[in-house]
């Protein structure tokens, strides 16, 4: 039986006491946090739970097998480090760290001491977006032209971190696990309209190889909240939906033929090529859940996570460079 603490317990951290709750194989589960009043909710809701006010205590714990890191972005890569060297197993709540070579210290350090490294990009662990890879892998879609995302609401609007670093990494998460390649080049321009102090609007644009475009649209201050993920292809486009509960992934079978020349408008016409939209079936299990026992499976059986420490490193290598693009007027990194 493993025992499992989660560190931080506020915004995000008791989404995963709750799956761990229910998954077999949990021995003990601790849940600290240095707010007194969320200890007491948490132990007033989840009974069971042990409660710890101090992380160093769940450090030097060593009943405790591994440690989930849900703490603000900029404390990630100093937990984690301890963690790790305290020989526990860990999985670090995205982004792994804001510096790619404290990334690489964290993938270092994990290969070193034969513990697990998992990053918490949930989206990867989506059904939803499992089904759109099967399509890409399967060349449902032809070619990949491009990837379009975006991602808006209105609130929720972080201290520690700009709207870039809260919102980007799932869907440069998710690119890289769609079409499995780094991009070349990098480029961002945004703005800051809510705080001085930090972008809450951003507009990124990725180069891969092959021609392939990603583009992410982020924002804070958008009144229309939308989760959604497109993917273009030579055959057919893929949707995904997250704010649909009922149809998340849609495939439309059309597309544009230009395999031969046309003279005219009329004969242009013929090359538009119409199908079918399909509406998979998609397993409806919460992603969280799936990310939480794909950890307990990983350090079962010596497994390597989908989402590991070099995974977690190529996403914040990408986003330094966005961020880089950003400072520097939209230049391309």
């Amino acid at each position: 039986m493993l025992n499992i603490a989660i560190i931080g317990c506020g915004h995000w951290g008791p989404n995963y006491i709750r799956n761990f709750l229910h998954l077999r194989g949990i021995g003990r589960i601790f849940c600290c946090d240095f707010k007194q009043e969320i200890l007491k909710k948490i132990k007033s809701t989840y009974h069971d739970v042990e409660v710890l006010a101090d992380y160093k205590e769940v450090i030097k714990n060593k009943d405790i097998n591994a440690v989930v890191v849900a703490t603000p972005s900029s404390t990630h890569f100093s937990i984690a480090k301890e963690a790790i060297q305290a020989g526990k197993n860990v999985l670090v709540e995205k982004p792994l760290a804001l510096k790619y070579e404290e990334c690489k210290q964290l993938e270092e350090l994990s290969k070193k001491t034969g513990k697990v490294l998992m990053v918490a990009h949930t989206f990867v662990y989506n059904p939803a977006v499992a089904k759109i890879k099967e399509f890409i892998d399967k060349k449902m879609l032809g070619d990949i032209y491009y990837v379009h995302s975006t991602r808006t609401h209105l609130g929720l609007i972080r201290e520690d971190v700009n709207a870039v670093w809260d919102l980007a990494p799932h869907d440069v998460s998710i690119m890289l696990y769609l079409l499995s390649k780094m991009p070349l080049t990098v480029s961002a321009v945004g703005g800051a309209f809510l705080k001085k102090t930090r972008e809450d609007v951003a507009f990124v644009n990725l180069k891969f190889a092959d021609g392939i475009v990603g583009n992410i649209h982020i924002s804070w201050a958008d009144s229309n909240k939308v989760r959604q993920v497109e993917v273009i292809g030579s055959k057919a486009r893929a949707v995904f939906n997250d704010l649909d509960n009922l149809e998340k992934v849609k495939l439309y079978e059309k597309g544009i033929s230009t395999d031969k020349p046309y003279d005219n408008f009329g004969e242009f016409q013929y090359l538009l090529r119409d199908g079918d939209i399909i509406s998979p079936k998609i397993d409806l299990t919460e992603p969280v859940k799936i990310l939480c026992q794909h950890f307990l499976d990983c350090i079962n059986n010596n497994k390597k996570p989908i989402t590991d420490g070099k995974n977690g490193s190529d996403v914040v290598k990408i986003m330094c460079a966005i961020e880089e693009s950003l400072k520097n007027g939209g230049i391309p990194v």
